[in-house]
């Protein structure tokens, strides 16, 4: 907390280079500090009944909480991104482009920009859902991130469980807080962004489908972009 506070504290055009940095440093510590995995252990029994071998959310149930909290949340999520993306093609084709409309694209990118990073890095990581693992009743042995970045298992096609697919499109929000005046970054425009990527990690932590750390991971990369994208605008604004 005492860290976001001198974070907020400092100008715009630096404020946002530090929080880019504390954003590295923490993906950093949840990629290779392997007492994180102590932590997940502690928090997804919890969703998880050992006797029965059932998840709170069974990760076969296709019933209504799969409809409302999986399937219709993409829907919701794709069809609101389009219709934003159509009032900005609208808009350029119109020529009624202002500099607020850019920062609109840019929130778009970020939003759209988190799936394709987070997909991208769950195909190529190799590792384990808890659902997966032996421990919760499945198939294969646990494999961390650390277990891939040291070449200590193999890679498994089966096992594309980090970070948090789903959880990315809820955290993608975070691009809301390029709409926000400078003094407001720190602020209610951050509610989106952690309300729905919460909401949709911990659904999925209820199907066993990922530990805590990979909801965090993606909850830093959103962070992390947003700030990217916030230093990248600030500076298009001081040199127009």
């Amino acid at each position: 907390m005492t860290a976001l506070v001198a974070i907020a504290g400092r100008p715009a055009s630096s404020r946002h280079g530090v929080e880019a940095a504390v954003c590295l440093a923490v993906v950093a510590a949840l990629a290779l500090w392997p007492s994180v995995h102590a932590f997940d252990l502690m928090v997804e029994p919890l969703f998880f009944d050992a006797e029965t071998g059932r998840w709170l959310l069974p990760p076969e149930d296709r019933g209504i909480h799969f409809i409302l909290g999986y399937k219709g949340v993409k829907i919701l999520f794709g069809v609101a991104g389009g219709a934003v993306a159509a009032w900005l093609l609208f808009r350029a084709v119109t020529r009624r482009w202002h500099g607020f409309d850019t920062r609109v694209l840019a929130a778009l990118c970020v939003f759209a920009l988190m799936p394709l990073i987070v997909g991208l890095l769950k195909k190529l990581t190799g590792v384990s859902c808890p659902a997966q693992e032996m421990l919760f009743g499945g198939p294969w042995p646990h494999v961390a991130i650390w277990d891939r970045l040291l070449s200590a298992a193999p890679y498994n096609t089966h096992l594309r469980c980090w970070p948090a697919g789903h959880a990315s499109a809820g955290f993608g929000l975070m691009g809301v807080r390029l709409l926000a005046p400078a003094a407001w970054r720190f602020g209610i425009y951050w509610l989106p962004g952690h309300g729905a990527g919460w909401m949709m990690g911990i659904y999925q932590m209820a199907r066993g489908q990922h530990y805590l750390s990979h909801t965090l991971m993606t909850m830093m990369l959103a962070i992390l972009l947003s700030s990217l994208a916030l230093m990248i605008l600030d500076r298009r604004g001081r040199k127009g």
